[in-house]
């Protein structure tokens, strides 16, 4: 992994949890995705950032919060990057 802005600057990461936030919604048409009720969105939400150690969490000089990218993500959000500056050069201004 790399930082996003500094990206001569990497990380190896050992002794963590991945969880697939990805959820199929539709698949063919056919909608797959019940929503969740409310409490249970505000349940998970609190679980979620229990997590986060308190030095994220404190309102005065919050530390920032690493974010990482792997190989695969950087190269998809460059390329999105480059299909959405060729799809704006195409927009010509009024």
């Amino acid at each position: 992994m790399f930082h996003p802005v500094h990206t001569y600057i990497g990380k190896f990461a050992a002794n963590y949890t991945a969880k697939d936030l990805h959820e199929d919604i539709f698949d063919h048409g056919t909608l797959l995705y019940s929503s969740p009720s409310v409490h249970e969105i505000q349940t998970y939400a609190q679980q979620q950032l229990n997590l986060l150690w308190e030095e994220y969490k404190r309102s005065l000089n919050p530390a920032e919060y690493p974010v990482v990218l792997s190989q695969a993500c950087w190269d998809n959000k460059m390329k999105n990057i480059e299909e959405a500056k060729k799809h704006n050069r195409k927009v010509v201004p009024l």
